[in-house]
């Protein structure tokens, strides 16, 4: 089962940030854990470059970071006992340094968070929050990062959306999405867009007999059946079955009756990202996506993809790097 010990929110204390703190309070209240604050105060190197130029009686690694560092940790402090229940409350963290993000990546994977949980918008309101530090920290990270746009629904999580490019590594987000979905009796819906252009799907052989779309969606069927009958999914084994026309996961030991709910979409579109987000936003309250966590040539559908999907849905998307196989 998916362990959540320790959540990681970053914030700049504004009404974007503020929005990923219900999120991460229902998970600790669904899952256990506590939660700690990360607060990052920018170093101004131009403006310490500046004093020491013009030769002012000021140092700012002794007469400013620290006042400042005060003021940001009681602010911080104030913030994590409002908006986090006593059984939940972890640290207030306080950084100082040029690139919040880098800071945000290897603070979370040196203390060995299970997950970053950060708002889609910060204090301009708008989206640059969003598209530098969110993303930056979603490229980076080997911790999950899940980024929260509007709090949490009053539905909560029921219906989960996996979207898959056709490969193995796209598979590997079905361990969250299972392990999210068995804990909140949710529904997966795993997700593959042929695209006009051209998809992996496509060189798969098919029955001549069939309609393009249903062979696609068969071929998806057993891909992804036999990557989880050779794949434990978190610390158990699932298997894909199915009951009249609808199919279930359902833990190989499954002695407390535990089964989920398991579709298979495949739909045609220009784009994949506007064909997730569009089901996502319509129909899905998580999106859970693996990213290759890359830039340039290799940064294609895990990547480019992802990245698309976080700047424009409203849904909650929960993003995974799966690890690299050592060769």
């Amino acid at each position: 089962m998916l362990k959540l010990r320790k959540l990681l929110v970053p914030t700049d204390f504004s009404k974007g940030a503020r929005s990923a703190y219900p999120y991460a309070g229902a998970l600790t209240n669904r899952f256990g854990g506590k939660i700690d604050f990360i607060h990052i105060i920018p170093m101004l190197k131009y403006l310490n470059e500046s004093i020491s130029r013009l030769g002012l009686p000021l140092d700012m690694d002794k007469d400013v970071y620290p006042h400042i560092q005060t003021e940001a940790m009681a602010r911080l402090k104030e913030e994590l006992k409002v908006s986090v229940p006593d059984s939940a409350r972890g640290e207030a963290i306080i950084k100082v340094d040029r690139k919040a993000s880098d800071t945000i990546i290897e603070y979370a994977a040196k203390k060995e968070y299970d997950l970053i949980v950060m708002g889609a918008r910060g204090s301009h309101e708008h989206d640059l929050f969003k598209g530098s530090i969110t993303e930056k920290v979603i490229r980076g990270s080997s911790v999950p990062v899940l980024t929260v746009h509007n709090g949490l629904s009053n539905r909560g999580i029921e219906r989960i959306l996996v979207p898959t490019d056709y490969s193995e590594l796209s598979f590997k987000s079905l361990t969250y999405a299972v392990s999210m979905a068995s804990n909140l009796e949710a529904e997966i819906t795993l997700f593959h867009v042929v695209e006009l252009y051209g998809s992996a799907s496509e060189n798969d052989s098919r029955n001549p007999g069939m309609d393009e779309i249903e062979a696609i969606r068969d071929n998806l069927t057993a891909k992804v059946r036999k990557h989880i009958d050779q794949n434990m999914l978190g610390d158990e084994r699932w298997t894909l079955t199915g009951e009249g026309d609808k199919l279930y996961l359902k833990p190989e030991k499954n002695d407390d009756g535990r089964k989920i709910a398991f579709n298979v979409l495949v739909k045609k579109g220009i784009g994949a990202h506007y064909e997730i987000v569009e089901l996502a936003d319509e129909e899905s309250d998580l999106v859970v996506m693996a990213t290759h966590g890359r830039s340039g040539l290799s940064h294609l559908f895990l990547g480019s993809t992802t990245e698309k999907v976080i700047m424009s849905s409203r849904v909650p998307v929960l993003t995974i790097r799966p690890e690299k196989k050592a060769r």
